[in-house]
């Protein structure tokens, strides 16, 4: 059974969408009576032709105004998919069969009388139509929950593995990491021995997911040369490593981690080592790409 809260928040949005909707039927209706009249055709049945369109699309727009509005606080929420879910929210959205279609239908049937065309077509054809396409777009969202789940419910958790000491490793998506901007020379070390890693791994990548190769090894080798320096600017520096953290991430929200490690060498989240391409994703360096000892 869905959330009563859920069902409460989703409502209050649908509500606020519906009397929107109301006034902009009751806008497009007039302004199509308007020109009708202007060209002589005020009671013609080309005109209520027009508004018959206009109230079918209506009724699309309000089914769709219901799943988007529960699909969103389903979204943030969260929820747990099983076998009922989907007729859960089937029945959810047909809940709202008066509100979908009996404003716009008796809008149609007041046109339509008032051009002595009653009876008019009914807005049937158009609410099946809506709730079709609503229906397999609960299908598809309980689907995907229901992958998700099997895919995190199935996969195993990667094995690092470090040749030389790291302050942190964050495998979550988007990981972060608070960074300080002292520097020793231990820090140094590892901050050096970090880029060297990550140069050696965007040589064997083709190209990055969202980012310019180019690009990124241009901020590498700006932070090697920073690094360097007799008194580096460890401000300069954090901005540089955070830029390349940010642009070399391979981040897969669909996962319950992230494919590589984002690595700290002492107060430097300078991580995120890229990978060697394989199967249109990114894998590990091989061990042998990193330095043994340590």
């Amino acid at each position: 059974m869905l959330d009563p809260k859920i069902i409460e928040l989703a409502d209050t949005m649908i509500q606020l969408q519906f009397h929107e909707r109301t006034k902009q039927l009751e806008h497009d209706i007039l302004l199509v009576q308007n020109d009708a009249a202007m060209r002589g055709m005020g009671t013609s049945s080309p005109m209520v032709e027009v508004v018959y369109d206009l109230c079918a699309r209506d009724v699309e727009l309000r089914a769709l105004i219901v799943w988007q509005n529960l699909m969103r606080v389903l979204s943030h929420a969260g929820t747990v998919p099983s076998a009922t879910l989907a007729d859960e929210l089937k029945q959810a959205v047909s809940s709202y069969t008066k509100g979908i279609y009996v404003e716009p239908d008796e809008r149609l049937h007041i046109v339509a009388r008032n051009a002595g065309f009653e009876p008019w077509q009914s807005l049937m054809d158009a609410r099946e139509r809506a709730f079709t396409k609503v229906y397999a777009e609960i299908d598809l969202f309980v689907l995907g929950l229901t992958r998700r789940g099997e895919s995190q419910s199935t996969s195993t958790g990667a094995v690092f593995n470090f040749y030389s000491p790291v302050g942190a490793v964050q495998t979550g998506p988007s990981a972060n990491a608070n960074v300080s901007q002292s520097i020793n020379p231990q820090d140094r070390e590892a901050l050096v021995h970090a880029l060297d890693i990550i140069k050696q791994g965007l040589d064997g990548v083709d190209r990055l997911p969202a980012h310019p190769k180019e690009e990124v090894i241009e901020l590498v080798a700006e932070a090697q040369i920073e690094a360097g320096k007799p008194r580096p600017n460890g401000t300069k520096l954090q901005s540089i490593s955070m830029g390349i953290a940010t642009a070399i991430q391979t981040t897969d929200n669909r996962q319950p981690s992230a494919r590589v490690p984002n690595i700290e060498s002492g107060p430097y989240a300078v991580g995120y080592i890229p990978t060697v391409k394989l199967d249109g994703r990114y894998s590990y360096l091989p061990q042998d790409h990193y330095p043994s000892g340590g």
